[in-house]
């Protein structure tokens, strides 16, 4: 794209109409499409996620933040998380520590850039701005980016990074400490603690839920008599 020309947004469809009619105040050519996950298609394979401050704040809280963006990660091999809202709400809160913890975690382990802006239209400069830096690079934006297949230890990291606390750098060191997702799991509490990252808490935490039984679960012998 040459750096008179406009760049190109896809946004989905239930985003916000007020960031969406700013893009195209800004001159951006915007085309909504049922987008999932991400809110926001910038350039080749780069997607945005935005979300309010509030929002942001309950996915920490709920232990919801993380799975949701490992969803995004893996739709987009680039992705940055827009946080939209007054920063100074974060003083307010019980303990703040939580907040940036997590969004250290989020930046150090995820590795996914995190951008702050206090309101819709501040929103929207931001994404033009990297959409045109993107574009005039030569990217383009595909339309519908499909995610690729994960190799096995891609996997295996996939499903040891469900457990608390377990973001994807502490996945690749269990995984590499214990050998196997079955070694993993059946690690004691004492052995889990041991490695780096995981200490005593997050440990009790991990195994706290590879133990839990499910709620529901039917019982050997009543399967028996189904099957």
């Amino acid at each position: 794209m040459a750096r008179d020309e406009q760049p190109t947004v896809i946004a989905d469809v239930r985003e916000s109409r007020l960031v969406i009619l700013e893009l195209r105040r800004l001159g951006a050519d915007v085309r909504e499409e049922a987008i999932s996950p991400g809110d926001y298609v910038v350039g080749e394979s780069f997607g945005v996620e935005r979300k309010s401050l509030h929002d942001f704040m309950q996915s920490i809280f709920k232990k919801r933040l993380f799975e949701q963006v490992e969803r995004l990660r893996q739709a987009y091999p680039r992705c940055c998380l827009v946080v939209e809202g007054d920063p100074l709400k974060i003083a307010a809160l019980p303990n703040p520590s939580i907040f940036w913890g997590a969004l250290a975690r989020l930046i150090t382990d995820a590795e996914v850039p995190v951008v702050f802006t206090p309101d819709e239209v501040h929103t929207a400069l931001f994404i033009y701005s990297l959409a045109k830096k993107l574009q005039e690079e030569g990217e383009k934006v595909l339309a519908r980016y499909k995610p690729k297949m994960m190799s096995l230890p891609e996997r295996q990291r996939f499903i040891v990074e469900g457990l608390p606390g377990v973001g994807p750098r502490l996945a690749d060191r269990l995984l590499r400490s214990f050998g196997s997702v079955r070694a993993v799991f059946n690690a004691s509490e004492h052995l889990l603690a041991k490695v780096k990252g995981v200490g005593p808490k997050r440990a009790r935490e991990i195994r706290a839920v590879i133990d839990a039984p499910y709620p529901g679960q039917a019982r050997l012998d009543e399967i028996g008599r189904q099957s």
